[in-house]
């Protein structure tokens, strides 16, 4: 940047004060060489988005070049206005790349400035060009999203090499000389970039295709590298919930009436309803296809049964693969589709998609659902403080809610559209709890057993011979009540106005269980699925404990049915003795 004369803020009176702010910022000589980010800090704002917005305006754009700034790139073009390149060399050339102009299959939920690889601050010419001839052999397998993520990673690391290595010149030597330095970046960054750099420089040593200068092989070890810090599932809070869902009542009872509601657009609202009660990626929501003039077909479909479907296209969705997620009526995600649908009769068809959530200059963009959520935040408390949820958190809540209220990780893997189980385990914690309630959900639903079948008469009454009078004499209980239990395990001989229960809430344990053949079934179904259980946690070692439990259950269990063929009844009281002794 030059040095230049310096504009009163009177010639720019005719600009919006954010814009006034940002020349005040530099109209101070030193400020003019730092960064966009920077620049925005110090004119209070936290993002960079402020400042594209301004460089929209033509005046604006005239006052920072007259301060000698050069601008190296305006307002970037919406996604209906990119074009792809008719010169496929010449885009490539360039120092700054707009994938869009190589890909027109990319996700539009994105702006603009995701699809930009900035090579300019590489100052060393050949690594510069090295990189660029490296993004230009993975063009046809990256996708377009993924040259942005790749660079912004690599750079940490790459700025931290000798300003006159390149990859003809690099050694062990300067990788070990910037290991140290890359201890004061945050995990993440330091994790992310050398596993991207080691990818890169293996495929330059390696690939036939290859044909620039070869690092040495191994530059890089695995050794080298610090584990990626994994991030623990963040569910919105109860409260939070509790509260949001009452928000979202009031903000459809509003759209019906054609009212506007607490600070947000009917489109925002449903927007808002669909990611809470489905649970799906906020570009998911974004790329929805509406359905038809019936009311089907698009992202909408329903089966034989009458059950509804949120239908989602492999085309953007991570997974790349079809994915459906059932919804019930009641949950109000079908009637908000409906509701968007109508909304957008009007407006044309951006990209031959015939998407749900499309607006006049494209479609619904993640960032604005982001900004519609913290807008919310105010009249979101927890713990006495505004709340702001981003949109993955739903999924996170829904996921976690699932497993919490007793459905199995393979259901939740479906429901979630994972490729594999592993992916489950990492996204969401199962704890024995929760398998504790899926288990005992299980049994409730699959054992109709006897004990099952006189639920419904609450107590059994079992009266001693020779006791004409019930048993309920002056002093004493006398009666036997046999309570069965509603899992099928057996009868419980316990009287609860008595004293309180003796093994709370373990029953097959307990001394005052009762057990016949007519529950052996039960019992043999129980081993059953306890072995299955306990299979499936000694292949993950992070559910050591659970396991140790689960065996524990398994052996006792084994004893029942055990000692139930061999007298032909349980009795707690004696056996559970026996147990403990062997």
């Amino acid at each position: 940047m030059q040095t230049a004369k310096i504009i009163t803020l009177t010639s720019a009176s005719r600009l919006s004060k954010g814009q006034q702010r940002f020349l005040t910022v530099l109209q101070c000589e030193e400020n003019r060489n730092k960064s966009v980010s920077e620049i925005c800090k110090l004119a209070g704002y936290s993002g960079t988005k402020s400042w594209y917005y301004a460089l929209r305006e033509e005046p604006f754009v005239r006052a920072v070049e007259e301060l000698g700034i050069v601008i190296k790139r305006h307002y970037r073009t919406s996604h209906l206005e990119t074009q792809l390149a008719t010169n496929i060399e010449e885009e490539l050339a360039k120092d700054v790349w707009d994938m869009r102009r190589f890909k027109s299959d990319y996700p539009k939920h994105r702006p603009p400035a995701a699809y930009e690889v900035d090579f300019t601050w590489i100052t060393n010419h050949q690594l510069r060009e090295q990189i660029k001839c490296y993004f230009r052999c993975r063009l046809p397998k990256w996708e377009a999203y993924t040259f942005t993520v790749i660079i912004r990673a690599l750079k940490p690391v790459l700025m931290l090499l000798p300003p006159d290595v390149h990859m003809g010149t690099v050694e062990r030597s300067h990788i070990e000389a910037l290991l140290p330095e890359t201890a004061q970046l945050s995990e993440y960054q330091a994790s992310r970039g050398l596993w991207d750099l080691k990818s890169m420089v293996e495929y330059m040593a390696t690939s036939p295709s290859w044909t620039g200068p070869r690092p040495p092989r191994f530059l890089i070890w695995k050794e080298d590298i610090p584990g990626m810090p994994e991030t623990l599932p963040r569910p919105v809070p109860p409260d939070v919930l509790d509260q949001l869902d009452l928000l979202l009542e009031q903000a459809v009872q509003a759209i019906q009436h054609n009212q506007s509601f607490a600070r947000l657009s009917p489109t925002l609202w449903d927007a808002i309803l669909i990611l809470r009660y489905t649970g799906m990626r906020a570009e998911d929501l974004c790329h929805l296809k509406a359905p038809d003039e019936h009311g089907r077909n698009g992202c909408l479909d329903q089966d034989s049964d009458g059950y509804w479907w949120i239908r989602i296209y492999h085309q953007y969705n991570k997974m790349k693969r079809d994915h459906r997620i059932p919804t019930k009526l009641t949950d109000g995600v079908v009637d908000a589709i409906h509701r968007q649908r109508e909304r957008t009769n009007h407006l044309p068809d951006h990209f031959g998609e015939h998407y749900l959530f499309r607006t006049e200059t494209g479609i619904l963009s993640r960032g604005t659902v982001d900004t519609a959520l913290k807008r919310l935040a105010p009249l979101l408390k927890h713990e006495d403080q505004p709340y702001a949820i981003s949109p993955h958190q739903f999924r996170h809540s829904v996921a976690t809610d699932m497993i919490e209220t007793g459905v199995d990780i393979y259901t939740v893997k479906e429901f979630l559209g994972h490729k594999s189980l592993a992916m489950t385990e990492k996204y969401i914690k199962v704890y024995l709890k929760s398998l504790k309630a899926k288990y005992d959900a299980y049994r409730v639903k699959k054992q109709h057993t006897y004990a099952s079948e006189m639920i419904e008469n609450q107590v059994q009454v079992k009266q001693h011979e020779g006791e004409v009078d019930g048993g309920w004499v002056e002093g004493k209980v006398g009666k036997l009540y046999l309570s069965p239990l509603p899992d099928g395990a057996g009868n419980c001989a316990h009287l609860p106005m008595h004293d309180p229960c003796p093994d709370v809430p373990h029953c097959p344990t307990c001394p005052k269980l009762r057990a016949t053949k007519r529950h052996l079934l039960m019992w043999e179904n129980k081993v059953k699925n306890l072995r299955l259980t306990v299979e499936a946690l000694r292949a993950n070692l992070l559910y050591d404990r659970a396991r140790k439990k689960h065996e524990q259950e398994l052996e006792h269990a084994e004893k029942v049915v055990e000692t139930i063929q061999r007298e032909g009844f349980w009795d707690g009281r004696i056996h559970n003795n026996q147990t403990n002794k062997n």
